[in-house]
């Protein structure tokens, strides 16, 4: 619980204001990609491996920042060993928007849990949190629809199996598309 609450916080303090702009819109999209992950502290476990990624999500831009609530299915593990998840990260972030520009920016942070749908393991832990952290750039229309890229590192708050310390590591690449669903 300890590392759940200094990731919430320390989340909050990464993403202040960083003389930034949005619209205050509610929006909504697709998003999915690739997954490049491995477990540490696991021997035998093998090499990193590559899976997939695929979600909705939600949220509201607030002045310089944006809420967003995402549910995702995502694969974890390392080598061999593979893991899926259905995953729902809830982030807050600083929205970069250059005035008179098409393209924003967003730094964001917040919490996950996801909990475990398949695996080729045994003892693994059926949920686990996470703290991600990371970068989207996206370009914006005038007619409210976007698309851009997402770039994640989500770092383990719980481990992933019922002995040890292992831990889920996982970066995720991924292309977003969306648009705008309410009144500014």
């Amino acid at each position: 619980m300890l590392r759940f609450a200094s990731a919430l916080l320390l989340s909050l303090l990464l993403t202040t204001r960083l003389s930034a702009q949005g619209p205050g819109t509610k929006f909504a999209g697709l998003i999915g990609g690739a997954t490049l992950s491995d477990i540490s502290n696991l021997p035998g476990v093998g090499d990193d491996r590559w899976g997939g990624t695929a979600g909705i999500f939600g949220g509201i831009n607030a002045g310089p920042t944006a809420l967003t609530l995402e549910a995702n299915w995502i694969q974890k593990g390392g080598g061999d060993t593979k893991l899926s998840y259905i995953e729902f990260p809830l982030t807050i972030g600083a929205i970069l928007a250059p005035e008179g520009k098409t393209y924003r920016a967003r730094v964001y942070s917040g919490v996950s849990f996801g909990f475990k749908v398949d695996c080729n393991c045994e003892n693994a832990k059926g949920s686990e949190w996470g703290w991600p952290l990371g970068l989207q750039i996206a370009k914006v229309t005038d007619t409210g629809k976007f698309f851009g890229f997402d770039v994640k590192y989500t770092w383990p708050l719980s481990d992933a199996f019922e002995f040890g310390d292992a831990d889920n590591r996982v970066w995720s690449f991924r292309l977003m598309f969306g648009k705008a669903v309410g009144p500014s």
